[in-house]
Order: C-alpha cells, then structure tokens, then sequence
C-alpha cells in the first residue's frame, strides 16, 4: 500500500474516494466481531479506481477500473493501519466519527450483567459519598449525560472502560475516579479551588488527582482512570461544538501536537508543560558556549520569535554536541562570540529520538517568524529514524529538507560489519515506494547519524560562513 506517513490518520482516512472502502470495512467488522472475512466493494468511478490503486500497490495483481470488484481482507487492512498509525479498525472509526464503533456482539454484551452492574455499583458509591444521586440535573447538563451515554455505548471512553473489565481491571474504581473527577471540574470547581488554595484560573493534573483521589498519578496517561478521563473531557468537547456553545474552529487553530494537551486546558486543567524540553542552539535563547535546554512552556509563553535562515533539525543529543562544540571553536577562531553573529543565524534543536511537543513547538514558532525557512532534519538511517523523518516531513511538509537522509549518504558508509534490519523492519520498509527504504531493504544494514555527523557539520558551517560573511 501506499506510503501514509505524511498525513494524520484523519486527514489520509478522510479521503472522499476511500469512503465506500471504509463504510464496506467497518461494515464487516461489526458483522463479523472483529477483523475476519473480507470486505466487497465496487469501484464507482475512474476516480475512485485510480485511488484504490494507489492506495493497494503491489497488494493487487489486476489493474482497477471502474466497476471492479475488489475483495479486502480485513486482516490485511487492519495490519496496515497498525503499521501505519497504530490504530485498529475501530480506533480508527472513532477518529473519523467521534464516536466508538460497536460490533453486534459488543452490542449485546452491554445488556450483561456485569456492565450493568458496573454503572449501578458506581452510582451506588456516588450517591453514598456526596448525599445525592448522580443523575442529578445540574451534573447531567454540564457533563452532557455522559455516564449515562457511556453506559449505552455511545460516548467516548467506553473501549477504555470495556478494556478494563475484559482484562479483570478494577474497572469499577477506575470509572469512580473519573465520575468524581468530572464532578469537581463542573460542579464543585469553586470549593475545590479554594481549598488547594489555587488563585489562577487552573489545576495541575497531579494536583488535581491527589484531591480527588489521593494519588497524584491517578490520571496520568498510562492508568486507565487517566485515559478515560480525557475522553471523557474530549467527548464533552464535542458535544459543545455539536449543541454551537463553541466552534469547530476552535480546535483548528489549535496545532496537532498541541491538541491532546488542549483538551485538558479547555476544562481548567493544566498538563506537564515543563517535561517535555528540547535542547536548542540558537541566537536569542543560548549564551556561552553550549545547548539550552527550553521546556515547552518557555516556548510557548516566548515573545516573538527571531527571523533564522535556517533550521537544523537532529535525532541525536551527541551530534548537536558535536557540532556545538564545532561552531564555538569556529568563532573563536574569528573573534566572534554567539551574541556577535547575524540575527538570521542558523538554529540548531535536538528532537531526543521521537520529536517532543517542545521541540515541535520551538520549530513552529520559528516558522511563525520566516515561513520561508526551510527546516533540515537528519536522524540515523534505520527504521525508527526514517519514521521520525516522515513524521517531521509531515508537520513541516513545505519547509522540509532531508539532511543527509539520501541514498548517497547510505551507499557510502553501509557495510556488513553494520547491524542488520530485522525481519520486520525489512518488511515495513518494504512498503514504502521511495528511493532510501528500497536501497536499506537491498543492503540490509543500519546506519547511525553520528557517522555521517562530519558531514552534517559540513552543511552547517557553510551556511554560517555565508551569513557571517553577507553580514
């Protein structure tokens, strides 16, 4: 199939012409509980052929025409997308919808009596702690009913919680945390606001969780009662764009990265906004003579941000190192300091492997200054380095430059004493119809950013030679 990494999954999935692809999926997946059989369908038009057949590759043997019949194995279908964005075929349902896709058997299920007895046991407590029931007017209008739409299967969260008690979870706690904790955020706010003694309009998470629970962690991502909460919050969300109380453009102003985080924002909870960091060389930001590290709520909360000519993008805090290290003996050499240099003087970040939120975010600000800059990225020349390539690529298609993540690069320095690619990392690569993943695939080996890392100083230095000298 083809190559997808440069799109988010609702932008490459929200194609028109892969729209009676999807209905005939999702279509068999609820029929069938799960991803078996395959899916009919019929392409309607020369438009919608040509796009199948892009969308299939090689997965076909025919050519596709208008009228043909094509049968899909879900197996196939869902393998790609779990590869491809790592979602299932009902997660990928519920981005496009804003809503979980209910096979008839997961239909069924929500009249056992373990389900039902679930919601009833939480009720119980509720009412038990606070003295009133929880299908109170004031909670059910500001919360848009959603215990009761999860309990029918027609909120978000309800895989979360359906996971929970599949997998023997106490997914009866989980579901309490997260009632409790709505109820603070929409109804009880102004007595909880007073008793953490917070002034500001906001709570931090794990502020938030310890007086709800006891446990700061409570709600972190990676526990259940954490993940259901921000569907929770993220299903209410939708509900004040669908009701008018708020825009759809709201969210579109939001940036992607910043988006998950936003949900939280939106309710008066405030995320780690100082964990996640990346590490910057740059004029305005860095004095002396080594990397800054900014948090991504210094970045946000920056004023404007400098005109640069160029952004150097590295997957490896030892190559930015090196070329630090390079670029200060450079100007020494010259009598130069950093607070010397031109203003449109290069940056340098450091993703840390994947790209963080700050550095995503550092990027954007710069490009928010000069959208003509173009952004050079370069990583190691594997399968996680590509796929952090495409990911860049992606979120900065206009001003992305490959830096030395070319077929000439790799030819040069892969040999058989590299590591090999395993078995599934030549079969991902497989996928892909550029030039780079065909050659890794024909010669097998990993390559690491820092042995080319002379010649990324080489690209570096030629620009800061020619802004000094145009200075």
């Amino acid at each position: 199939m083809e190559l997808a990494y440069r799109k988010t999954a609702r932008q490459y999935y929200g194609d028109p012409l892969l729209s009676n692809l999807l209905k005939a999926i999702f279509k068999k997946y609820q029929g069938q509980s799960g991803v078996r059989g395959n899916a009919e369908i019929k392409a309607s038009s020369l438009a919608e052929a040509q796009r199948l057949q892009n969308y299939f590759g090689n997965r076909v043997q025919r050519l596709i025409h208008s009228g043909s019949e094509l049968h899909v194995p879900l197996k196939i279908f869902a393998e790609e997308l779990q590869q491809g964005y790592k979602l299932t075929i009902p997660d990928l349902y519920e981005v496009l919808n804003n809503e979980p896709l209910l096979t008839k058997v997961e239909q069924k299920q929500l009249k056992e009596t373990a389900w039902t007895h679930l919601f009833e046991q939480v009720s119980q407590d509720f009412e038990r702690e606070h003295g009133f029931p929880l299908d109170n007017i004031v909670f059910c209008q500001e919360t848009f009913n959603w215990f009761e739409r999860l309990k029918t299967g027609t909120a978000s969260g309800y895989r979360v919680l359906k996971s929970a008690l599949r997998k023997g979870e106490d997914a009866c706690s989980d579901l309490y945390k997260c009632i409790k904790a709505l109820w603070h955020l929409f109804v009880g706010r102004e007595v909880m606001f007073k008793e953490l003694s917070v002034c500001v309009n906001r709570v931090r998470i794990p502020m938030f969780a310890d007086y709800v629970t006891n446990d700061p962690h409570a709600f972190d991502w990676k526990m259940t009662a954490g993940r259901l909460l921000w569907y929770a919050l993220n299903d209410i969300d939708n509900q004040m764009i669908k009701i008018g109380r708020k825009t759809a453009s709201d969210k579109l102003v939001v940036p992607e990265y910043m988006q998950k985080r936003q949900i939280y924002r939106n309710f008066g909870l405030m995320d780690d906004d100082i964990s996640s960091f990346s590490h910057v060389f740059a004029p305005h930001f860095t004095s002396g003579i080594s990397p800054r590290t900014l948090n991504l709520s210094e970045i946000l909360s920056y004023g404007k941000f400098p005109v640069y000519s160029v952004i150097y993008a590295f997957e490896n805090p030892s190559v930015l190192s090196y070329l630090v290290d390079e670029i200060v003996q450079f100007l020494d050499l010259n009598g130069l300091s950093l607070e010397q240099i031109p203003e449109n003087f290069p940056a340098l970040v450091c993703t840390s492997g994947q790209s963080r939120s700050a550095a995503i975010a550092f990027i954007t600000r710069c490009l928010d200054s000069n959208p003509d800059c173009p952004v050079y990225y370069s990583g190691d020349l594997d399968l996680p380095g590509l796929q952090m390539m495409w990911g860049i690529q992606e979120r900065f298609s206009v001003n992305f430059e490959a830096g030395r993540m070319d077929v000439a690069t790799y030819c040069k320095l892969s040999d058989s004493a590299h590591l090999p690619f395993s078995v599934q990392d030549i079969k991902i690569l497989k996928k892909s119809l550029d030039d780079l993943p065909k050659v890794m695939v024909e010669l097998g080996v990993k390559v690491y950013q820092e042995e080319f890392a002379k010649d990324l100083k080489k690209d570096v230095m030629e620009v800061i030679c020619r802004e000094i000298k145009n200075y």
